[in-house]
């Protein structure tokens, strides 16, 4: 399996696609790893060099027992990890916990990114994100895994998907107590510590914020500061649709994706 080392940290990655084309490094949502973006990859596949990666804590890759992994840290290890693999500039798409990391990358390194999608983040980790989180675990305490996984399926889906998709519910149910906890945990910290708000204006690359209309835990507001505060950035809302948009809208997602990272 394809592993690259970053400062002692061994990071899992996934590499598809048109060699020739355009590098486009995908950066997962808090509990994703690089099999998350399955439905996107046919179109995503067709148009561009796909590199995914697990972030530390995640997947495939290292989960160092720490108090938590910094937003800045993944941001660092991704821009190694396109050194390591000779690829210069890149489009990046982050998503959720991803489009943190995202703009910590746009912000430390310019001169590693074209264009920037940010899908259903935030701008900054303010006082209701916090209590998520500490339900989050709450849940897991009184519960278990039962009931942290049931109690979270409102803040990820619209009404539409678990009226139409409940069918697909075991599955994701399967895919979500496979997820490393404690890693999570770790995780979910370092996104107490998130606040771009007095730093958007210094991201400058071409940048396009999209969030789903029925989007509960990355709300409109959130990326309407996004679209506000990095100059030029254009903000697309998908109607009907809430968080976890890779698994909900993975055709309108993709497709945003490859009009915006691919138009002159």
């Amino acid at each position: 399996m394809p592993y690259l080392e970053v400062d002692h940290r061994r990071l899992f990655y996934e590499r598809s696609g048109q060699p020739d084309a355009p590098a486009l490094m995908l950066m997962n949502g808090i509990t994703m790893n690089t099999s998350a973006w399955t439905w996107l990859m046919p179109v995503l596949e067709k148009s561009f060099d796909v590199i995914r990666v697990d972030f530390c804590g995640q997947g495939l890759s290292d989960k160092p027992d720490e108090a938590f992994y910094p937003l800045a840290r993944q941001a660092s290890d991704a821009a190694a990890l396109l050194a390591q693999l000779k690829v210069g500039l890149a489009h990046v798409l982050g998503l959720s916990y991803g489009g943190m990391v995202a703009l910590h990358f746009a912000r430390h390194h310019p001169e590693r990114v074209d264009r920037l999608l940010l899908a259903a983040t935030l701008a900054w980790s303010d006082p209701v994100n916090a209590l998520i989180a500490r339900n989050w675990v709450d849940s897991d305490k009184a519960g278990g895994f039962a009931l942290r996984f049931d109690s979270g399926l409102p803040w990820l889906f619209s009404s539409r998907f678990l009226a139409a998709q409940a069918h697909l519910l075991p599955t994701l149910r399967q895919f979500a107590e496979a997820v490393d906890w404690p890693a999570a945990q770790r995780l979910s910290r370092g996104v107490l510590e998130h606040d771009a708000r007095s730093w958007l204006d210094e991201i400058r690359c071409p940048t396009l914020v999209v969030v789903g209309s029925e989007d509960r835990l990355t709300p409109r507001h959130q990326a309407e500061l996004l679209a506000h505060g990095i100059a030029g950035a254009r903000l697309l809302l998908l109607d009907g649709c809430a968080h976890a948009l890779h698994l909900e809208a993975p055709d309108a997602l993709a497709g945003a994706a490859q009009r915006f990272l691919l138009q002159p």
